[in-house]
Order: C-alpha cells, then sequence, then structure tokens
C-alpha cells in the first residue's frame, strides 16, 4: 500500500480543486479476491441507507478505552483502534467514540487527544484518517491551516461526510458544506446535499438543477432536493423552461422508487395535487424529452390515472407541432 498519507494522495491528484472521476483511494490488497472492493465513499453510503446501525457492546467499547489509556504513544493507540474498527466501522462508531472522550474530559488530556487527532488525519491508512476527522470535530472551531485539510480530504468520496460533519459547526459551515458540495460527484455529494441547507436562493437553484447529479443513482437525493427546494410551492407559480425540465428529472428519479424512497414517501393528497400542478405547468410549456418521459410515466401510474388522460392530450398535443 502507499506508504505517502493519504492527504498527500489526494491532494497530488486535484484539479482546479476536484478530483477526477477515475480517482480512487489507494485500496490495501489482501490477495482475497472474492472480497468485494468498495468504491470510494460506498460502503458508509450503504450502511447510512440500507443497513440499521448496530449497538456498540461493553466488549467493544473496552478496546476504546484499552486504547486511550496509551495517549502517550500515538501509534499504540492507532494499532489498538484498528482492533475496534475491525469490528465497528468507524462510522458506525463516531457516537461512541466521541462520547467516551467527552465523558472522560477529566482523565484524558486534551492535547494528547489532539496530537492524536492530528497524526490520524496524516495517516496512509483510511480508518485512522477518518478517526482523527471525527475527534477533531469535537474540539473548537479549528484554524484555518486545520480547515484547508479538511475541505481537502473532503474532496474524496471516502471522507466527504466526515468533513462534512466538522464543517457543519463552523461559523460559516453551511456555505463551506455547499462549495464541497460542487467539487464532489460521488457519495461525497449524495451525503453533502443530504446535509446542505437551503438557506440562499443561490443554494436552492444549484440544488434543483445538480443536486441529484451524482455518478451513483440519482434517486438517493430526489426526495431530499424535492423537500429542500419546495418542488411543491414551485409548481403553484410560473416556472421557467429550465425549472420544468429540472423539476422533471427530479420527480423522474422519484417514481423510480429504486434503491430507496420517492414519490411513495409523499402524502397520498399531497402528491397527487403536486401532480396535478406539474401537469398544469407541462400544458404551458415546450416539452423536453424528460418532460414527456414523466408525463407518459404518470399516464400509466394507477396512483395518478385521474390525470393519464390529459397527460396524453398534452403528449399528443406536442407531437403535432
Amino acid at each position: 500500500m502507499n506508504n505517502k498519507s493519504l492527504l498527500e494522495v489526494i491532494r497530488e491528484n486535484l484539479k482546479d480543486g476536484e478530483l477526477p472521476d477515475s480517482f480512487s483511494l489507494p485500496k490495501e490488497d489482501d490477495g482475497d479476491t472474492n472480497k468485494v472492493k468498495w468504491a470510494d465513499g460506498a460502503l458508509d453510503g450503504v450502511m447510512i441507507f440500507h443497513m440499521r446501525r448496530s449497538e456498540i457492546s461493553d466488549e467493544q467499547m473496552d478496546i476504546v478505552s484499552d486504547a486511550f489509556s496509551m495517549l502517550d504513544d500515538n501509534e499504540k493507540v492507532m494499532t489498538r483502534m484498528k482492533d475496534f474498527f475491525a469490528k465497528v466501522s468507524p462510522l458506525s462508531g463516531i457516537d461512541a467514540i466521541q462520547s467516551y472522550i467527552l465523558r472522560n474530559t477529566q482523565t484524558l488530556d486534551a492535547n494528547q487527544v489532539y496530537s492524536l487527532a492530528n497524526d490520524c488525519i496524516f495517516s496512509s491508512d483510511v480508518n485512522m484518517v477518518k478517526l482523527g476527522l471525527l475527534i477533531v470535530e469535537i474540539f473548537n472551531e479549528p484554524d484555518d491551516q486545520l480547515k484547508d485539510v479538511i475541505r481537502t480530504l473532503g474532496s474524496s468520496d471516502e471522507f466527504t461526510i466526515f468533513s462534512v460533519f466538522n464543517m457543519m459547526s463552523w461559523e460559516n459551515g453551511n456555505q463551506e458544506v455547499f462549495e464541497l458540495a460542487k467539487r464532489v460527484h460521488g457519495w461525497g455529494r449524495i451525503h453533502a446535499v443530504e446535509r446542505l441547507e437551503p438557506e440562499t436562493e443561490e443554494i436552492k437553484e444549484w440544488l434543483l438543477a445538480e443536486g441529484i447529479n451524482n455518478t451513483v443513482i440519482s434517486d438517493y437525493s430526489a426526495l431530499v432536493v424535492y423537500e429542500k427546494v419546495n418542488i411543491a410551492e414551485i409548481l403553484k407559480n410560473s416556472v421557467t423552461d429550465a425549472q420544468l425540465e429540472q423539476i422533471s428529472r427530479v420527480l423522474i428519479s422519484m417514481f423510480s422508487e429504486g434503491p430507496v424512497g420517492g414519490i411513495s414517501v409523499l402524502p397520498e393528497n399531497d402528491a397527487i395535487d403536486m401532480i396535478g400542478d406539474y401537469i398544469s405547468q407541462a400544458e404551458t410549456h415546450l416539452l423536453t424529452g424528460d418532460t414527456r418521459n414523466l408525463l407518459g410515466t404518470i399516464s400509466e401510474d394507477k396512483r395518478f390515472e385521474m390525470y393519464a388522460e390529459k397527460c396524453k392530450e398534452i403528449l399528443e398535443r406536442n407531437c403535432e407541432k
């Protein structure tokens, strides 16, 4: 495995603040050809969306306690924490590790804990970098140098969510999450969009235009974007051709009902009203491919059979133009 720190690897591959789509963190080859090789950020993503978080056992917490009893030697701490992460992923262990540190502030030396976090962040081991990021999160807002390190690590889909957790507590945190969301395109974008607050018109416009655009599956962010930009309310007012196309793309992903819930998550009457407003908008706009596809989907969906004939009428009229 590459002996460079993962921070160095990421920095060397950044171009205009972004990593190329082909980038992947160096993976340790243990010779097991049957072992699943996860894309950067994929395992954490699957855990968040598809797995129930498991309880941390007392035996597992004893490993954490044992590790932090060796704070005079960071290498020993990290070696012991690798035993913990062999049983519990860093994402699943965040709350337990942070709570342990905060419960034991009287006995744990803050400077030593911070030193450990710093060494972890500059590690060549993925889980150790995550450990460093989750420890740094419980300290006061970092200086500009460490912020830059966290931004850089966040450029990798593998670390985006851990960087976002840090950024959310910064003074200008939501803007930081927004800037990071624009620079990542895989699982990192999904995680950033999930936690991005639509507090400005710029963010709302970006979410509608780009929020579901990721290299994984757009469905993961469709319902989130729908709710954050309030598509139901947008459809009650005049929309532009571009907005209708963007809304169509979001709704298509919601109708997919693929790996996560979509249109079915909405209260039935709210969904019916929203689709009615969408169809009213479609009547007054030049239809794009996405809009035509969505109208076709609606016309065949029994939940919205009251709109079936109207959808077909709009599609036929559009074909005649």
